[in-house]
């Protein structure tokens, strides 16, 4: 079957799954803008996991050696809740001897993909808040907050976040709810080693309100998360730190150094998160990609990979499709299945971590750890953590060396 030829494409934001899919489609030797809100363009949330199948995209863009150098390998995903009893213990090696997860700050990993973006022919326009789509025929030209049009595009890849306002014009009908959930997040130096080898994401629990996680992301650097209500985390409204630190010291005391440094820095960002379901991925020649289109809760770690996979699988379909309808649906049907699942099982799993029904945590305490062993749920576990899932009864496998093997 013979390739999409070259297409004129307007890449709608700036961030890890934007970035990836301008640079691939710009390989492949398509004309590609990117728009970016932003007079320079910068990252926004704390450190990431990127597990074997964020990794292998980084791998095709030939980041990944770097990417390892800047971040943390992680082996697996520890879970205690507040009697230090055992909630979730998973370890790549269950999938093979060679796989790891690995921890990175989202400023490492923007700078290497803004790297990559300025090394290849895509055009970058900053300051530049895409806030409208208008249809031309079969193209399609976008419109900046300040009226100018831009454009028009063969193809126009919307990769604006979860909280998307292309998404809001364009699919009025999707369902993007704000998760009732967010977090507080802090990056800070991990000076004492707390974090050893085997580096594991951490989590310690207190029924289903109190939630506290430390990532390991590089060069020495913990991220370190805190659940609160979305209500808590409105603009302007502030965070009463003293009451935070008694609560997270309670809760983790081998931690204080780090929540003792984390309070006196007072250096906290907020984030929410929603639940995003498009009635379809594309409205015309307006793809949505990343969070855009499937965000989720951060509970299953995946955001970052399923738009990585996004990139990929959007570069693989225009070139393995004789026009760009034909693209489109082959997008559509490899991406379809293992966004759908993620989304799915982060939105079931989100309330047994954070809400406020107490007998949720009760069954998580009594059930998770005896299902973490078990035979027949701990592999699904492991290959849900990994990012290897293509729906509840299939996952895709590692290849012999414990890499993801992308689609050629």
């Amino acid at each position: 079957m013979s390739s999409v030829g070259k297409l004129e494409v307007g890449v709608v934001g700036c961030g890890v799954a934007g970035q990836a899919a301008a640079t691939l489609l710009a390989d492949e030797g398509h004309r590609v803008t990117v728009f970016e809100r932003f007079a320079e363009p910068r990252p926004s949330g704390a450190g990431l996991l990127l597990q074997p199948t964020g990794l292998a995209v980084l791998r095709r863009l030939g980041l990944d050696e770097q990417a390892e150098r800047l971040g943390a390998r992680i082996d697996g995903l520890q879970g205690l809740n507040h009697l230090k009893h055992t909630v979730l213990d998973l370890a790549y090696a269950d999938l093979h001897p060679a796989a790891f997860g690995l921890g990175i700050h989202r400023g490492s990993l923007f700078e290497l993909l803004h790297g990559r973006l300025r090394q290849s022919r895509a055009r970058l326009i900053t300051d530049a808040e895409i806030v409208d789509v208008v249809r031309d025929g079969g193209r399609a030209t976008v419109v900046d907050k300040a009226g100018t049009r831009h454009g028009p595009f063969d193809l126009v890849v919307a990769a604006d976040g979860a909280h998307s306002r292309l998404r809001e014009r364009l699919m009025p009908q999707a369902r993007a709810p704000l998760y009732p959930w967010g977090c507080i997040w802090a990056t800070v130096a991990d000076s004492r080693d707390m974090i050893s080898a085997p580096a594991m994401l951490q989590q310690r629990v207190r029924g289903t309100t109190t939630m506290m996680g430390l990532l390991p992301v590089g060069q020495h650097r913990v991220t370190l998360f805190w659940s609160l209500p979305a209500a808590a985390l409105e603009a302007g409204r502030p965070i009463d730190l003293e009451a935070w630190r008694f609560e997270a010291l309670e809760l983790w005391p081998e931690a204080v150094a780090l929540i003792e440094q984390a309070a006196n820095a007072d250096d906290f960002a907020r984030a929410t998160y929603r639940h995003v379901a498009l009635p379809h991925w594309n409205d015309g020649p307006v793809l949505f990609i990343g969070d855009a289109a499937h965000g989720t809760s951060p509970q299953l770690g995946q955001g970052a990979n399923l738009g990585l996979l996004d990139a990929h699988a959007l570069s693989r379909a225009l070139a393995a499709s004789d026009d760009l309808v034909a693209a489109l649906a082959l997008f559509a049907r490899r991406r379809g299945p293992p966004s759908r699942f993620y989304r799915q099982a982060s939105h079931l799993l989100t309330p047994f971590f954070q809400s406020n029904q107490p007998l949720l945590g009760l069954a998580r305490d009594a059930l998770m750890a005896v299902a973490c062993r078990a035979p027949g749920l701990r592999p699904m576990m492991t290959s849900t953590l990994a990012g290897l899932r293509r729906g509840w009864l299939s996952a895709d496998a590692l290849d012999a060396e414990g890499r993801y093997p992308l689609d050629p």
